[in-house]
């Protein structure tokens, strides 16, 4: 294949990709199975009562005894658009702090939480998963580079030839088994 029609199905492919990645961000929030804050604003939590939800809030008083906090759920522009009373919390939860909850929603009210995650909204915790996944990104990359080589002419990847065991020709059978 030809160097040129390389690019122009690379650019092709990008574009593509580009595409997708933006009906999916586009499309995300109609197709998310559980209440946001911006449909409880639009219409209420009435036709989630009874079902299992996945809530997103700010918690705004913590009853430890009665292991109960309430939160409020907030939509894109900031106005709450719900304050609920969440039984059954076991973790350890601070006012002000973010919490996800995952639970049965009993009313407009109140919900039972099967499962509370606290979430650290630390600037640390940032720069950790960006440097992570650039660590990582190079890793990779590296193991890719080591085993494939580019060609800049042919802008193709080569395997690379291991001098150990090969004279940089073809394998014969015997050097296969052995």
């Amino acid at each position: 294949m030809r160097p040129a029609t390389r690019v122009v199905v690379v650019a092709a492919l990008l574009l593509v990709l580009g595409g997708l990645c933006v009906h999916y961000g586009a499309t995300y929030d109609d197709n998310w199975p559980h209440p946001t804050g911006d449909r409880i604003q639009d219409a209420g939590l009435e036709q989630s009562v009874g079902d299992r939800v996945l809530l997103f809030g700010e918690v705004r008083s913590v009853d430890a005894e009665a292991e109960t906090i309430t939160i409020q759920v907030t939509d894109d522009s900031g106005e709450v658009a719900a304050e609920l009373e969440v039984r059954g919390v076991a973790s350890d939860v601070k006012s002000g702090g973010d919490v996800q909850v995952y639970g049965l929603l009993e009313s407009e009210t109140e919900l039972a939480a099967d499962r509370t995650v606290v979430v650290n909204r630390d600037p640390s915790a940032t720069t950790y998963k960006l440097g992570a996944s650039v660590v990582g990104l190079l890793l990779a990359v590296g193991y890719f580079l080591r085993h494939w080589r580019v060609t800049g002419r042919e802008l193709a990847f080569e395997p690379r030839v291991d001098p150990a065991t090969s004279d940089g020709g073809p394998k014969s059978e015997e050097n296969r088994r052995g």
